[in-house]
């Protein structure tokens, strides 16, 4: 039973440390209709600002967010001097460009940080049981901001006006701009939102392993294959199919070695997709 528990609490932080780089994934396809590979370095980048901020004595709770506000404002100035002038040039451009700008960030942090493995100065701590399962705090201070985040990127796409305009240009752009939506300003903010949560996403991580500029890399994988299943430009779907993947990977161990749980995800992917093809969530629900 006991190990059963530590399974399950493996699952939600890998469901929390997926959950918002797999929506910026899955929002940046919704509004902008490409995959941004690029995705993966902002949470590498974010993490090691966020550690460069810790270096100033700032707490990990304070330098993760104000990392992930830098992050955004680095996706966005990206977004507007490369990505931009290929907007309407179809879908391949800034997939290329996308994979580019991956592989000049990954370098980028490594000239910047080196190769060394790092790691952020979180004090040890004794773990505490919550209705019998054992987590640490570090961990559950993880999951409980993932989920504000989460719930506050929810709240905003569905109750703001910029979230109006975001899922008018998603559904028909030329119709939003007939209604005075201006798309430049929408694809703008779902850049800078989509370099925040990859941020945050990367911050997570990082705490629960160590940081190498290869910390986004990593988990490329289970990242689209968690954008495709919740349904790409669904963020809520990004939450639930990271728990699903999450659960169904953790607990595959009790009968699989660990080195099959890529290749269960993609299993569990085709089966859920041969029943849904648009994925757990439809685009804009």
């Amino acid at each position: 039973m006991f190990e059963l528990q530590i399974y399950f609490v493996s699952a939600l932080v890998s469901a929390a440390i997926w959950t918002l780089p797999a929506a910026a994934i899955s929002l940046i396809y919704g509004v902008l209709r490409y995959p941004n590979f690029a995705i993966t370095e902002f949470m590498t980048l974010g993490a090691y600002l966020a550690l460069f901020l810790c270096g100033f004595s700032f707490p990990l709770w304070f330098a993760a967010p104000l990392a992930a506000v830098l992050t955004g404002f680095v996706a966005l100035a990206f977004d507007q001097t490369l990505f931009r002038s290929v907007r309407r040039a179809g879908a391949l451009p800034p997939v290329l460009l996308s994979l580019g700008l991956m592989l000049f960030l990954q370098n980028a942090v490594r000239f910047l940080w080196g190769n060394d493995v790092l790691q952020y100065p979180i004090p040890l701590s004794r773990p505490f049981v919550i209705a019998g399962f054992v987590i640490t705090p570090t961990q559950a201070i993880m999951i409980v901001s993932v989920l504000v985040i989460l719930l506050l990127s929810i709240v905003g796409l569905r109750m703001t006006a910029f979230g109006r305009a975001v899922r008018a240009t998603s559904t028909n752009p030329e119709l939003a701009v007939v209604t005075g939506v201006r798309p430049e300003i929408v694809y703008g903010g779902v850049i800078f939102i989509s370099g925040f949560l990859a941020a945050i996403g990367g911050v997570a991580l990082a705490t629960e392993t160590t940081l190498t500029p290869l910390l986004g890399w990593r988990v490329l994988i289970p990242l689209f294959a968690v954008a495709i299943l919740g349904g790409l430009g669904s963020v809520i779907g990004a939450a639930y199919a990271a728990l699903l993947l999450g659960l169904v990977s953790e607990f595959s161990l009790l009968v699989l070695p660990a080195t099959y749980k890529t290749a269960l995800a993609f299993l569990v992917l085709a089966a859920v997709l041969l029943v849904r093809p648009t994925g757990l969530i439809r685009a804009g629900d």
